[in-house]
């Protein structure tokens, strides 16, 4: 006990210091000047639509977190009690505290998740008029408000993670008297956390999706009524959607980034550290000693240290410099300086706590990292303002929409080539890198011709690579959360009036918010491609070990049978083949639900969209004094109309995903479900790219064209990439980014719902 409180103790630690410098960011950035009376009056309207909407998410997302709680307490413990109390009765009391904390996690995961997202959101609110109002002094006054803004997001997410992770760990060892010595305990209380990372995920969807819809219904009703019908700026104050547009920059940029970063962080260490529990297991049973083999299982929360420990510095330096040619370059430096020091404090960690695989774990880890940057890389290649593919939608805009639209499909499709081939290969190299690690056969069986003992290091070392590479999620957090920042300041800027001056020293900011957007995405999805791995991995793992076959009574209780477990895990594998009808079809139906998940997405932005297209045109035409200036528009009606459908059609479709794998896996059983996961994984990464990238490079020929090239604004070619960028916008701000979070929730609902994919009520028919 004196190893695991130790450790874990150290991961409370670590997320504390890491809250502290975020609320130390916080208090600098409230000591900023907000500006004058017309820049507060439109800085509260913004703030008090962000929280009402909020407020009215929250109402929804935690009474159906509860009803889900209740569901899946209920379902783990019939699916227990069908399958295994019959054999081992005396396990009455396990199963209902592991039924009880899975249920209690869930809502718990759920309501960490929304209060990450609360926290980035008022963040965000107070910093935007901030960065407006530093504007006035100087552009880099205006860029030190949106990161300081940013950085409160990048570094208080990663660290409740990794606080709220911690606390529960020791909360559940003690609740379950788990014990490094008694593999089956702290197999308990692995099993129950899922349920934790399975809530965070659920809330996360709500919120990115959710808040994907409110802000780009309200982008589209403000561009396709403001500027093309109306010719009237962006941002100008006379549009009666410009409030809720930039509403929509905090509720789905930020509060929905930080929902999304907080699950993506908490499933992947969770995830790593169910993977860790396998290594421990037969590791211990090798005679290696105890102290050394459960280390596998808790440097996940090591590593969750030096990636806020990394962070802080990169925040620093982009703070601290002044001066700079272009905003890029401050931010490019605080990356390198992160990603420095993640490098040098890895090996070190590896070196103290498992110094003969030190070199094994540094290698995976670079691995990474280096993917890290590569997503991100390949994003601006793509993306960027003077890439070749942009300037090609661009030219190709000459001809009209049509053109605009064809061509940025193309370079949405062209795009996923080399991300794919990237993950691909990481996946490989940290594979191989623990797989040839010094350490003993202990199973003697094989997978595919790969030792199995190496086949499960090896998965180790693939978890350690996306371990890594969430190092980074500090520093590049803080560079999206400023992007939508120095959106609103430009937003605030343009509505209240201030200095052509002033306004010139926000757009390089807000055209850096775009490309920083698009370049998280990126590293966003690299990393939800390299975790898939991971949760599937340890669904797999987590499957064997509740079978009741590699269960046996001990006068103790219950244990786990080494040999039972190496051949469940066999024979779990080997059925994992697409010869088999049954996994065909539970690819094929996974294959298709990430374009279900996205029709249902667009069909609830085009239809806000449309109600708030009809709203903006009411008011114009109903008040024409709102043109002419002398009538204030009514701001709160878009408002309220974002929010209405936004809420409402975020359920529909986060629950249809929920309730597909539960009934493939209560009728086909655990592989059925394995392979569903496979196909929305591979299904899911494609499509993601393919939409963000592609909605990026729309956007950018807009911007390209609006900065002065091929006839500037107003022109035709002007009006073909606004309808490219207002198709491009929901691909890359609403239904894009929420595949990733959609990738582990699904992973993590069939972790949580083992016990009931145990029923395998068709196995007669379909063994």
């Amino acid at each position: 006990m004196e190893l695991l409180g130790s450790l874990v103790a150290f991961g409370i630690l670590g997320g504390a210091i890491g809250f502290l410098f975020a609320l130390a960011m916080y208090y600098v950035l409230s000591k900023e000047d907000v500006g004058n009376e017309r820049m507060i009056e439109i800085w509260k309207a913004i703030r008090e639509g962000s929280s009402a909407y909020m407020k009215r998410q929250t109402k929804t997302i935690l009474p159906f977190s509860a009803v889900m709680s209740v569901i899946v307490f209920v379902a783990v413990y019939l699916g227990y009690k069908a399958r295994l109390l019959g054999a081992y009765p005396q396990f009455e009391e396990e199963v209902l505290k592991e039924s009880a904390l899975v249920g209690i996690s869930v809502f718990l995961g759920s309501l960490s998740s929304v209060i990450a997202a609360f926290f980035s959101m008022d963040a965000s609110t107070r910093a935007n008029v901030r960065a407006a109002a530093g504007a006035i002094k100087s552009s880099q006054r205006a860029l030190r408000n949106s990161v300081l803004g940013g950085a409160v997001l990048g570094l208080s997410v990663p660290s409740l993670s990794l606080l709220f992770i911690s606390t529960i760990y020791l909360a559940y060892s003690a609740f379950f008297g788990a014990s490094i010595q008694s593999p089956i305990t702290l197999r308990f209380v692995l099993d129950s956390m899922a349920g934790f990372a399975f809530g965070a995920s659920l809330s996360a969807l709500f919120a990115q999706l959710g808040g994907g819809i409110y802000t780009k219904a309200a982008d589209i009703g403000a561009d396709l009524v403001g500027k093309l019908e109306a010719s009237i700026p962006e941002d100008d104050p006379r549009n009666p959607a410009v409030i809720a547009d930039q509403v929509g920059d905090n509720v789905g940029d930020c509060a929905g980034r930080g929902a999304d970063i907080f699950e993506s962080v908490t499933a992947e260490t969770i995830g790593a550290m169910m993977i860790g529990w396998a290594t421990y297991y037969i590791l211990s049973n090798a005679g290696l000693p105890i102290e050394y083999s459960s280390k596998f299982m808790f440097l996940p929360l090591l590593v969750s240290i030096v990636g806020i420990a990394a962070a802080i510095p990169g925040i620093l330096t982009i703070i601290m410099q002044k001066k700079y040619k272009d905003p890029i370059e401050p931010m490019r430096n605080g990356v390198i300086v992160s990603s420095i020091i993640s490098l040098i404090l890895l090996p070190l960690l590896y070196k103290y706590e498992l110094p003969d695989i030190w070199l094994n774990l540094y290698i995976a880890s670079i691995v990474g990292i280096a993917t890290g940057i590569v997503m991100v890389l390949v994003t601006n290649y793509y993306t960027g303002l003077k890439s070749k593919s942009v300037i090609e939608i661009a030219e190709s805009s000459k001809s009209g929409p049509a053109l605009t639209f064809l061509s940025g499909l193309s370079v949405g499709m062209k795009s996923t080539i080399i991300p794919i081939v990237t993950i691909s290969i990481a996946i490989l190299a940290s594979f191989y890198a623990l797989y040839a690690a010094p350490l003993p056969e202990v199973l003697q069986n094989s997978v595919g011709g790969v030792n199995l003992s190496r086949f499960i290091y090896g998965i180790y070392g693939s978890a350690t690579a996306t371990m890594a590479m969430i190092t980074l999620a500090g520093i590049i957090m803080t560079l999206d959360g400023s992007g939508p920042i120095a959106d609103n300041a430009g937003g605030i800027a343009e509505m209240s009036g201030l200095s052509e001056e002033v306004r010139e020293r926000l757009e390089p900011l807000d055209a850096l918010g775009n490309v920083t957007k698009a370049l998280t995405k990126g590293y966003a999805m690299g990393s939800a491609a390299l975790a898939a791995l991971l949760l599937f991995q340890a669904f797999v793992q987590d499957y064997v070990a509740r079978d009741p076959s590699v269960l046996y009574a001990t006068t103790s209780g219950i244990s786990i049978s080494l040999a039972g477990f190496a051949n469940a895990l066999m024979n779990f594998l080997s059925g994992l083949v697409v010869t088999k009808p049954v996994i065909l079809i539970s690819i094929l139906i996974g294959a298709m639900l990430p374009y279900y998940f996205t029709s249902m997405g667009l069909r609830a932005v085009t239809r806000a969209a449309y109600m708030m297209v009809e709203e903006v045109r009411r008011q114009f035409k109903e008040r024409p004094g709102i043109l002419e200036g002398k009538e204030k528009p009514d701001y709160y009606r878009a408002v309220d109309i974002s929010t209405q459908y936004a809420i409402k059609n975020m359920i529909g479709p986060s629950l249809s995903m929920i309730v597909t794998p539960l009934v493939l896996g209560i009728l086909f059983g655990g592989q059925a479900v394995g392979a569903l996961v496979v196909g929305a994984t591979a299904s899911s990464i494609v499509l993601g790219i393919m939409m963000m990238w592609g909605g990026a490079a729309w956007d950018n020929s807009k911007k390209y064209v609006e900065a002065g090239n091929l006839g500037g604004k107003g022109s035709p070619v002007h009006e073909a990439t606004v309808v490219g960028d207002t198709v491009g916008d929901p691909l890359k701000d609403t239904v894009g980014p929420s595949l990733h979070i959609l990738i582990k929730l699904l992973n993590t609902i069939s972790l949580v719902f083992i016990p009931l994919y145990m029923l395998y009520i068709l196995q007669a028919l379909f063994p």
